[in-house]
Formats: structure tokens, sequence, C-alpha cells
């Protein structure tokens, strides 16, 4: 199994809030251009420990991940690291132009030599939607047709037209072409049945993040029969699951380590938030998970939000344990980490910790030796 880096790029700072979003009057180049600095360090330690991707991700309007634009600060990795394959994971393609987006990863994959870049191609999580003022009903067909779309970028060999419901071009031609043939791999989510189906059917890989492995197993179990009906076998590098790691030779410490950087959880993101702000998120989310517009549900019967699982925490020894646990149950090939939770770690805390993980657990997840 391979185990990859998933690099936040909290801010820094000494008060980076818990609203979304952030108002930028808490922003400082100083504290921006340390995190920055920290972060290219971080990636740098994982990559000297053994880890075998280094990957961000798109967020926008938040200190929890200074990544708008994440393929710049992939690109700046990899050329700072050439050893290092590179991982963006992943872009939401129902907010930007799939064209320029097919563009700018053609341009990373010549600017990385072809052959270490993998990338996904996301939806975004509800706050997104509120940005640029995408509308959220439009999001699964409008993505799914952008994510062919860019795909059709990187394997059309003369200049081409697009005529689908959400994109019209009268002319595309991706300058430069992508080094990988016929594309480097792409990415989709697996946290619905829809997108796991999505995935199989067009040969994509696919990603969990932070969800109950056994509650994974049925939409994995949809993405390999799509697969089948489109004539191919996903292998265990096609699956991979995303999780927060923290390690330390002592159980105790890792644990209160880790509390610290992980507050109230994923949603303290967004505990700040004004109500109407809250109040959109909700609509927006029930948007993307197939509600018609204008339909008033009853709270009596809405499922309740996605239940983070327990994260990999703890001694060598036992994250190894629970890797081999989740192995056991979704048999992927790739487990991406992020050191910590939502909340910055010091920096000299997170060096130690990836230099820890090389030195004890790199070999074992390697050879799946549980």
């Amino acid at each position: 199994m391979k185990l990859e880096f998933y690099q936040t790029m909290i801010y820094s700072g000494p008060d980076h809030g818990d609203s979304w979003p952030a108002p930028p009057r808490l922003s400082t180049a100083e504290f921006t251009g340390a995190t920055m600095d920290y972060s290219l360090d971080q990636c740098g330690a994982a990559h000297d420990a053994g880890f075998d991707s280094l990957n961000f991700a798109e967020h926008h309007y938040s200190p929890k991940q200074l990544t708008p634009n994440p393929i710049i600060y992939a690109a700046v990795c990899g050329r700072r690291y050439p050893g290092a394959n590179i991982g963006v994971f992943g872009t939401d393609l129902p907010l930007n132009n799939p064209v320029r987006i097919a563009e700018e990863y053609s341009m990373l994959d010549n600017m990385l030599g072809g052959s270490r870049l993998r990338f996904g191609l996301l939806r975004g999580t509800p706050n997104e939607y509120i940005t640029y003022g995408s509308n959220p009903w439009e999001s699964r067909d409008r993505f799914d047709e952008a994510s062919l779309l860019v795909k059709a970028c990187f394997v059309e060999p003369e200049p081409f037209g697009w005529e689908g419901r959400y994109y019209r071009y009268r002319n595309i031609a991706v300058w430069p072409r992508v080094v990988q043939d016929p594309h480097p791999r792409i990415l989709m989510s697996g946290n619905s049945p829809a997108s796991a189906r999505f995935a199989g059917t067009h040969g994509f890989d696919i990603g969990f993040s932070y969800m109950d492995p056994a509650k994974c197993v049925a939409n994995l179990n949809v993405y390999k029969e799509a697969a089948a009906a489109a004539g191919w076998t996903p292998t265990a590098d096609n699956i991979t699951y995303r999780h927060f790691m923290y390690v330390a030779e002592d159980e105790a410490e890792a644990w209160e380590t880790f509390k610290a950087s992980e507050g109230k959880g994923l949603l303290s993101i967004f505990e700040g938030a004004t109500a109407e702000a809250m109040a959109n998120m909700r609509t927006i989310g029930m948007a993307l998970g197939g509600v018609p517009k204008g339909f008033v549900p009853d709270p009596s019967k809405m499922p309740p939000p996605m239940v983070v699982s327990a994260p990999f925490v703890g001694t060598p020894d036992q994250v190894l344990a629970k890797a081999a646990e989740v192995h056991g149950i979704l048999g992927m090939g790739r487990l991406e980490v992020s050191v910590g939770a939502v909340n910055p770690l010091p920096h000299e805390l997170t060096m130690r910790c990836l230099k820890l993980i090389g030195e004890t657990m790199i070999d074992t997840i390697h050879e799946e030796s549980w």
C-alpha cells in the first residue's frame, strides 16, 4: 500500500478564527509567508520520510486551507522536489472553466515531466458554492459534463468543438499537450453512489474522505459494478482513503496533540458563520444531494450529517493496526493522510511526526506486512 501526504496548508497565524468566510483583515503577510514556507518544508520532510505522493486540494475564503488554486502550489512543490509524485485532489470543477482547468493541468504535467502527476475532479463542499455564485442544483449534471469535457481536452488530437447542455465552445485546442498518454490519472469522490457510479463507468480512480470505512463499502461496490459493466477492473491502486493522522512515541501525547488541532472537528470551520450563511449552506447541501429546488423537507426525516470516523492517532504500532483494519475493509491501495486536523500544529511537531512515520511505519505500509 502507498502512503500519501495531504498538505492542508493551514494558516499559522495566532488567530485565524472559526468562521466562514474568515475576515481578510486577520491575514498578515508575515504569517502567510511562514505558512507557505512551513508547508514546503513539511512536504520535503514527507518526501524524505518515504511518502509516495505530496497532495493538495482547492478551497476558498478560509485560513483552514490556503490553496484557492492548488495547481500553483503543486507546481512550486514539484519543482522543488523533483523526485516527488504530486497529487491535486482536487479541483472544484463546477466552480471553474473546465477547458481552463485542462490547460492548467496540461501545463503542470509538462512542468513535472510526465508520470508524476495525478489529480482529482470534485464538486466541492456546500460553502464553495457561495464563493462564485455557482448553481448547486446544476452541480451534478454540470460536473459530469465538465469531467468528460476535461478528458476530451486531453485525448482529442485535433481542434474540436463542444456543444453540451452547460458548456459550448466553438474551438478547443489545448496547448501544451499532456505528457502522460492518454492523460494523467483522474480521481473522483466515492462519498456518494452517483459519484462512485460515474467514476467506474468512465475509468476514473475513486477516493473516500473521513467516512466510516464500513459505510464506504456500499459505494465501493457500486464503483466496481459500474467498472465491470464498462469493461475494466479496478485494482487496489485505484482506491484512496483520506483521513487525519498524528503519531507520537507515547499514546497520551499523540492524542493530546491531535485534540489541540482537532478542536470541534470539521464543522468548526463554520462555527462563526452568520445564520444566513449557514441556512444557505444547508440548502446548498440538500441541492448537492439531489433535493429538488423549492422542496421543504421534514426536519425529523433529514439524514444526519456525515459522521467523521476515528482518525489514525497513537503510537506507530497502534496506527499501523488501524491502517491494517481499514485496509481489511476497503482493500485500498492508497492511504492519504494530513498530519493533525483543522487547526494548525506547531511546525516542529509536524516535522517530528513525519520523521517518526518514516522511521517506524513506511516500510511496513509499503510491504503490507500487517
